[in-house]
């Protein structure tokens, strides 16, 4: 199996290592893709996404209580999820010498359903949500069956950039110079 944690990366230079460039990268990511087990392709979701980071990184989801991907998570918990940002300088002039730019965070773990009968996580997860996405946190967790939060507590990570970034205040992808 292969150890995310030593896997080598090319073009090493770009890799993002500094927790607060990580944290500011995943700040500028609206949403994510799942992936899941599957056979015989892996299975990947589009989602939205929050994120807590203090001894580690978390990210929350949140899903149907039914439906494909929640029976592939209870079959096999460990997945990925990508959070990345794009744009493409063609009409633009180049930065670096760049027609385009990237910050790419994937987070490897296992999925931990988490439903409305544990309200504490459950709401920790939402407002995490909440947060990340620019809205209100909430007072009092919907009490629902068919909603599920998903916790996937960072196992291993990695971070890149088109080019290296040195800074947080690189983190941010200049639009326009």
């Amino acid at each position: 199996m292969t150890d995310h944690n030593s896997l080598e990366m090319r073009k090493s230079d770009r890799r993002v290592t500094d927790k607060e460039i990580i944290k500011a990268m995943l700040d500028m990511c609206k949403t994510c893709t799942l992936s899941v087990h599957d056979e015989p392709y892996p299975y990947q979701v589009p989602l939205n996404f929050g994120y807590e980071w203090e001894d580690e990184l978390i990210i929350y989801l949140h899903m149907a209580s039914c439906g494909h991907k929640i029976e592939l998570i209870k079959k096999d918990p460990r997945v990925s999820v990508n959070a990345h940002a794009y744009l493409d300088r063609s009409n633009l002039p180049k930065y670096r010498g760049e027609n385009q730019d990237y910050r790419s965070v994937t987070v490897f773990g296992a999925a931990q359903i988490i439903t409305s009968d544990e309200p504490d996580e459950f709401m920790r997860g939402l407002n995490a949500l909440q947060r990340h996405n620019a809205r209100k946190e909430i007072s009092r967790a919907p009490q629902t069956d068919s909603l599920y939060v998903i916790k996937i507590k960072a196992e291993a990570f990695s971070a890149k950039a088109m080019y290296p970034i040195n800074d947080i205040s690189e983190a941010a992808m200049p639009p326009n110079q």
